[in-house]
């Protein structure tokens, strides 16, 4: 039985007077084809933004080899839900049975000062 997994990461980094903020959606599993991410992005494209959010779309990563989909701040502050919504009527749509989502949360300290923060959704899909 195979299975993906959708992945929403938020990290959290102060450095100093800076705090650096990455957002973003992943695909994981052997299912992934570059059809399935069209399709994906398609289901995307509906979402209308909403004030100056950028829509978002599955690209291969160069950091991890897998597809990502990073969200700028006005996205996820007005069309995050929107975008699970679209995610998860696609797969729907593809076939995929939602199993279950999950979430977890990473926070680290370093001795000299600095801390960082992982939250994560994880969506996991079975065929």
């Amino acid at each position: 039985m195979p299975h993906i997994i959708i992945k929403k990461t938020f990290k959290y980094k102060p450095s100093g007077f800076k705090v650096a903020i990455e957002k973003n959606f992943s695909l994981h599993g052997a299912a992934v084809t570059p059809e399935l991410v069209h399709t994906l992005n398609q289901g995307l494209g509906v979402v209308q933004c909403v004030g100056s959010a950028k829509p978002i779309q599955f690209q291969m990563s160069r950091k991890n080899n897998h597809y990502t989909a990073d969200m700028h701040s006005d996205f996820l502050k007005y069309n995050e839900e929107d975008a699970v919504v679209a995610l998860l009527d696609t797969m729907e749509v593809l076939g995929w049975k939602f199993r279950f989502e999950y979430d977890a949360e990473l926070v680290s300290a370093k001795v000299a000062g600095g801390s960082s923060m992982t939250k994560r959704e994880v969506y996991i899909f079975s065929k």
